[in-house]
């Protein structure tokens, strides 16, 4: 039997360890978190900056940066930061693995910096990121660097400088459309939503989720056929490429987490243990798989937009709960996922650095994993 996740729990015990080793040593602070912040960074850089074929949108990716170039622009290109790194890349002969590294580095540097100034627990981060959101780190290079470039304004809002946030906000959008939801972090940074509001929402959401109602696509289209221009060919990849996200049983842990985060919101807003944008966008995320999960693309799109907000929200559990327990359960948690949503041969790991990945292989691969998802 294969056991493809292996390298992935190795990963994460190797976080684990440095996980312990930023907790029991609170002695010179910043120096100790300057060094765990690097190592961190480090590892994963070399763990998925050399990843070969891993995963299923590489393919794309890599027929796209194969054919780009910086003599033509088309429809396609409408992300032009992206676009452009990657055209420029092509035309200076560097191969696809080597433009797969600038980005992950990028992605690396923009992480880093967003742990330097809101968390406390980085490596707990790093576990999070990578069990629980694997398809941003190694399918989606867009969303996730447009996402991260666009989480730098946070700390921007919070002091109140709103035209360098915005400023950020606009950079990011170069990067994926979707940047431009971003905008909405002034207004959830205002005040914590309210408990009542909240309950209707889970209650109405997790009855939408049961009957698996779909209302997403319909509306898409038809913003996409009366604004037209680029968002109409958006929204006509995002309805015609839709698929359900179906049932599954990460959304139990969702709700777990939900339901625990009500229990203590008076605690946690009377204290104000958390930032109100942390709150709230952990609410947006959480709400936006209850709603549209029989879409998979607004899964991908729209709701990993919160990522951070999740994954600050698990960074902060034990605090937040009041039970120093709940780290252990989060790490149980991403040791958990990490051994199932890693233990399928696309994503069978390889690093450049060891050996060369097959082209070819990899695509059997991918396209046996797709006919088996139909």
């Amino acid at each position: 039997m294969d056991f493809f996740s292996f390298p992935y729990l190795i990963l994460i015990l190797t976080y684990a360890i440095i996980y312990i080793n930023e907790n029991s040593n609170k002695q010179n602070n910043t120096t100790n978190n300057k060094r765990i912040r690097f190592i961190s960074a480090f590892i994963f850089l070399i763990f998925f900056g050399f990843r070969g074929y891993v995963g299923s949108d590489w393919f794309n990716y890599e027929y796209y940066y194969s054919e780009t170039t910086l003599d033509s622009w088309t429809i396609q290109d409408y992300e032009l930061g992206f676009s452009f790194f990657a055209k420029l890349f092509h035309d200076l002969g560097l191969t696809y693995h080597f433009f797969i590294f600038f980005i992950t580095l990028i992605q690396v540097i923009l992480w880093n910096r967003f742990l330097k100034t809101q968390s406390n627990q980085i490596a707990l981060s790093y576990i999070i990121l990578i069990s629980l959101f694997p398809l941003l780190i190694i399918d989606l290079l867009r969303n996730l660097t447009s996402i991260l470039i666009a989480i730098q304004a946070i700390d921007y809002i919070n002091k109140n400088r709103k035209f360098k946030a915005a400023i950020i906000i606009l950079l990011s959008v170069l990067f994926h459309t979707t940047g431009v939801f971003f905008f909405l972090l002034f207004l959830i940074n205002r005040q914590y939503f309210k408990r009542s509001n909240l309950i209707i929402i889970l209650i109405l959401g997790i009855i939408v989720y049961i009957l698996q109602f779909n209302f997403f696509n319909s509306i898409v289209a038809f913003i996409g056929q009366h604004i037209g221009g680029r968002l109409q060919y958006l929204a006509s990849t995002i309805t015609d490429s839709d698929k359900t996200y179906g049932l599954r049983f990460g959304i139990l842990e969702k709700l777990f987490i939900l339901v625990l985060v009500l229990m203590n919101y008076n605690r946690i807003v009377r204290n104000k243990l958390i930032k109100p944008i942390y709150f709230n966008g952990f609410f947006c995320y959480c709400f936006l798989l209850l709603y549209f999960s029989t879409s998979d693309t607004i899964i991908n799109r729209f709701s990993l937009l919160f990522f951070w907000a999740y994954l600050m929200i698990l960074c902060n559990f034990k605090i937040l709960i009041g039970n120093n327990n709940m780290n252990l359960i989060v790490i149980f948690i991403c040791v958990l996922k990490t051994f199932v949503t890693f233990n399928r041969d696309i994503y069978e790991y390889s690093n450049n650095i060891i050996t060369e990945d097959s082209y070819y292989e990899r695509k059997v691969i991918r396209e046996k994993a797709y006919e088996d998802s139909m």
